[in-house]
């Protein structure tokens, strides 16, 4: 059972919290782990009510055009700049730097959404972003930006999540190859520079792929022909690689293996035939 806690962000311009109590840890079981799994914060995800602030109103500056009604960073400073209060003019919602964070904010800020300035400083711009858009931009529209926020930082959750899942498992892969793995079997090497070596019919063509040491003492992964591997009786070293194993999951040779075994469609060998 998850522990109970408060929603992560209050709400700015939709009514109910879109992000649940403990959406991390939800995230993180629904993907395969232990709710309790240590997943390193991705950077697309706030990590407090202050970056979530200051990203949420990037996001307005960004959208501009059809959707906010500001088609140029020209147009958003005129209508900021009418909006904030002046110097002597009273106004019981400015907390007292409005006006200066509209002045400091160059037409770069407003053009591409990137606030600069230390976090107190982009923080007080993004809060008087927010507080312009609430009085000069559609609702509908804010609240579909902040929906699409939050979409964003439980995908990028997701995928942090998906990640350190085929960490481990390429970690439990090296540890302890399989004697099978999508058609393909495990083969006995007798040779000392292979850790671990597969063998399949990969599209018509008896292949043999293994993770082995190379001349240099690092591990490598790479597929040969069987022919090309018996010719050289099980001397990765010699043998004329076929293929290389790639991964976009993952460092390391048992990393591009397991990805190599998993990616290709094969059919499996009989011990006869190898």
């Amino acid at each position: 059972m998850l522990p109970t806690a408060e929603p992560p962000f209050d709400p700015i311009f939709v009514e109910e919290p879109l992000l649940i109590p403990n959406y991390k840890e939800t995230i993180i079981s629904k993907v395969g782990l232990p709710f309790y799994a240590d997943v390193e914060r991705p950077d697309e995800a706030p990590a407090d009510e202050r970056e979530r602030t200051i990203d949420l109103a990037e996001r307005i500056l960004r959208a501009g055009g059809v959707r906010t009604g500001f088609g140029h960073h020209e147009e958003v400073r005129t209508s900021m700049e009418s909006w904030a209060p002046d110097a002597d003019e009273e106004c019981d919602a400015d907390p007292g730097y409005w006006r200066s964070s509209v002045l400091l904010m160059t037409p770069q800020e407003m053009n591409f959404g990137q606030l600069d300035g230390e976090p107190e400083q982009k923080h007080k711009k993004a809060k008087t972003v927010l507080a312009w858009a609430r009085e000069c931009i559609d609702t509908d529209v804010l609240q579909e930006i902040e929906r699409s926020q939050a979409e964003d930082i439980k995908q990028a959750w997701r995928d942090a999540a998906e990640a350190e899942l085929t960490q481990r498992e390429i970690e439990q892969f090296a540890e302890d190859p399989p004697d099978k793995l999508d058609g393909w079997q495990r083969l006995d090497a007798n040779h000392d520079a292979v850790k671990v070596a597969y063998v399949a019919d990969n599209h018509g063509t008896p292949s043999v792929v293994a993770v082995f040491e190379g001349a240099d003492s690092e591990l490598e992964a790479l597929e040969f022909t069987l022919a090309a591997w018996q010719e050289n009786d099980g001397n990765p070293r010699q043998a004329r690689p076929n293929r290389y194993c790639v991964t976009t999951d993952g460092d390391g040779a048992y990393a591009q293996l397991r990805s190599h075994l998993l990616t290709f469609e094969v059919e499996p060998m009989e011990a006869l035939e190898v």
